[in-house]
């Protein structure tokens, strides 16, 4: 009797052994669920601040240019934006790629303008006429040109930055003038522009039209009219 007791004993020792661990192992777990969900949860109120700062450096940046140009001073986007000055260059390291972003929806436009435009000059394969041809380039150049005047100095970083590598502006344009350059090619295989220039070259050219003295802001007259006087053909 007294073997069966310590027996009994023992094993009432071994289950309250056994309970005590696994109530702590399911402590513990609870405890390690509860921790990760807590980490969980302060990762998205993280990524939430992020996004919302990201909006309003945006936002910022937008009343920045419109109203003081794209060489406006830089910080002002994160004063305005209410976010360190940290916050600002870790989401735009420079002014250029904050604008490269703010630009993105008119080079999508003018993008798909061009390729509208080539398609119409080559949906046959008898070339159109030179004065179509001629009028369909001279109009996307003159929505490049309006696209340019958003911002004061838009058209003059656009026309710099074409040609530096390194630049995140030339990377956002790089699709827009790869449209541009076929739109264009069209234009000279059916005569109607001047075989010696490139999409490069007249892009830069126009945007380094002045922006005092212009007749009419709409179509860039008179040097816009200039311009394309100069690239017609002989």
């Amino acid at each position: 009797m007294a073997k069966a007791t310590g027996r009994a004993a023992d094993g009432a020792a071994e289950d309250g052994t056994a309970g005590a661990a696994g109530t702590a192992g399911t402590a513990g777990t609870s405890g390690a669920r509860a921790g990760a969900g807590s980490d969980a949860a302060t990762g998205r109120g993280r990524r939430a601040d992020a996004r919302r700062n990201y909006a309003a450096l945006l936002e910022a940046g937008r009343e920045v240019f419109t109203s003081g140009g794209i060489d406006a001073p830089f910080d002002e986007v994160a004063r305005r934006a209410g976010v360190g000055r940290a916050t600002l260059y870790r989401n735009f390291p420079t002014r250029e790629h904050l604008f490269a972003v703010l630009i993105d929806d008119q080079l999508a436009d003018l993008r798909t303008r061009a390729r509208a435009y080539t398609e119409q000059l080559t949906a046959t394969n008898t070339p159109r006429p030179p004065d179509e041809a001629a009028a369909v380039v001279a109009d996307w150049l003159r929505l490049y040109y309006r696209s340019g005047r958003r911002y004061g100095g838009m058209s003059a970083q656009i026309g710099k930055s074409l040609d530096d590598p390194d630049s995140p502006v030339a990377a956002a344009c790089a699709p827009m003038r790869a449209a541009f350059a076929d739109l264009l090619t069209a234009g000279q295989r059916g005569g109607a522009i001047r075989p010696d220039v490139t999409a490069q070259e007249v892009l830069a050219l126009v945007g380094a039209l002045p922006t005092t003295l212009v007749r009419d802001h709409a179509t860039g007259a008179p040097y816009l009219d200039i311009v394309l006087a100069g690239l017609r053909a002989p």
